[in-house]
């Protein structure tokens, strides 16, 4: 249903921390931030865009729940995940990240991607 994919620390000291990742191909990214208490997502893609099959997100900062619901079983989990990961959102799986506190992710894909690809459950 999902995958979290921890990235490689590359380094860290009182200056902060670097950290590397393969390349993810897209035909562009959205930047987004929001705020603790704040919900995003709540809908699932079909993966008719290759940029949603997988759909993959980097989680740069701050920590987040993560509930999905995988509609051709049922099946549904939840975690809590602590930046930096990434975490890749497989086809027809209902998505919803809770920032428990603010946020800032990377998603690989365009907004025309993201239109296209979109559907909420009834």
């Amino acid at each position: 249903m999902y995958e979290l994919i921890a990235l490689k620390e590359l380094s860290s000291n009182e200056n902060g921390s670097t950290h590397e990742f393969a390349a993810i191909q897209s035909e562009g990214y959205l930047l987004a931030s929001r705020k603790a208490g704040t919900l995003s997502g709540n809908h699932y893609h079909k993966g008719e865009c290759l940029a949603k099959n997988p759909e993959s997100l980097v989680l740069v900062q701050g920590k987040v729940k993560l509930s999905v619901k995988a509609l051709d079983t049922g099946y549904h989990e939840e975690r809590v995940i602590d930046a930096p990961m990434i975490i890749r959102i497989k086809p027809k799986v209902i998505h919803t990240l809770e920032a428990l506190t603010d946020i800032i992710f990377l998603e690989f894909n365009s907004i025309a991607e993201h239109i296209a690809d979109t559907y909420y459950p009834s």
